[in-house]
């Protein structure tokens, strides 16, 4: 059966059409990104902004259209929304409007469901487990820690309230310190006890990081899935590019596109965060969120935000 899911981040919404079988994933159909910035200025605002939501609609009417090509009706579409939809006010809003002009049913799940899902999709990216895997998933608004056991169950996770936006916002007004330390601050505790050397990587800013260290110009799925990024790495990133604008990103790394406007607060993160963490390596991974929701079929009740 032609399935497909579609992750409504906070900077990001990703769409997969695969072709499913008894719960496994046959084959890629269609695999897209488009950069809408729906949780931008989230923090002030409160809710969604005029202009974000208007580009997230063109690209969800832009998916739809994807969908019906590929001959997947609205029935078989999953989609869900993370982080910035549990924060803003006029989510239930937007997503009516989602609802009534594409037929698209939007479910917001919550960091539990977050963590599941995302753990399940990476289980699709790896041959096998012969030991406990920490994952790490930097999205535009939260960040999530998930560690697995060796069958693939969760141990355990947790979602902290900073992501790649939040913090490109907060290096905009010259407070990326003190915000980060006060979102992190009732996670201390949880975070001491993160003992990953390793690390497995998922969402945007690492993708995008991996195939920058990789200099390549354009995207390289292929190269970047599996692509290990040691702290020295990430370091050396921070050195050559914390001070750079958009445009400078977008000059060097035209695959950027519109995630140039907030990879520098992903960068910095991941480096406070592999730091925090006592990261030695950091293993990418293309597979995430819209993998395990799609494989999963549906979205449990006690997901749902």
């Amino acid at each position: 059966m032609k399935k497909a899911s579609i992750d409504i981040g906070s900077n990001s919404i990703l769409l997969l059409v695969a072709e499913v079988r008894d719960g496994k994933l046959i084959s890629v159909i269609e695999n897209e990104s488009r950069i809408t910035g729906l949780g931008r200025n989230l923090d002030e605002a409160g809710e969604f902004i005029e202009e974000a939501m208007e580009d997230s609609l063109k690209a969800l009417e832009e998916y739809k259209n994807i969908c019906s090509r590929a001959g997947v009706a609205s029935e078989n579409i999953i989609a869900t929304a993370t982080e910035a939809s549990r924060v803003a006010k006029n989510s239930k809003e937007f997503f009516n409007i989602v609802k009534r002009n594409f037929g698209i049913d939007v479910t917001v799940i919550n960091g539990e469901g977050e963590a599941f899902y995302s753990a399940r999709g990476v289980l699709v990216g790896e041959d096998r487990l012969d030991k406990d895997i920490v994952i790490m998933d930097i999205g535009g608004a939260s960040t999530e820690f998930i560690a697995l056991d060796e069958e693939g169950d969760i141990k355990y996770s947790f979602s902290l309230p900073v992501g790649s936006v939040r913090s490109t916002n907060w290096l905009e007004k010259n407070d990326f310190k003190s915000r980060f330390e006060a979102a992190v601050k009732p996670f201390m505790e949880r975070l001491d006890n993160v003992h990953a050397p390793l690390l497995h990587c998922v969402a945007g800013t690492l993708t995008s990081l991996a195939n920058m260290h990789l200099k390549n110009k354009d995207f390289v799925e292929n190269d970047v899935h599996g692509h290990i990024l040691c702290m020295e790495d990430v370091v050396n990133l921070v050195d050559k590019y914390s001070s750079s604008s958009p445009e400078d990103f977008l000059s060097e790394f035209p695959f950027l596109g519109k995630r140039s406007h907030a990879i520098r607060g992903g960068l910095i993160l991941t480096k406070t965060l592999g730091e925090l963490v006592k990261v030695k390596e950091f293993k990418v991974s293309t597979y995430g969120l819209r993998y395990g929701t799609l494989l999963e079929g549906c979205i449990e009740e006690k997901y749902v935000h």
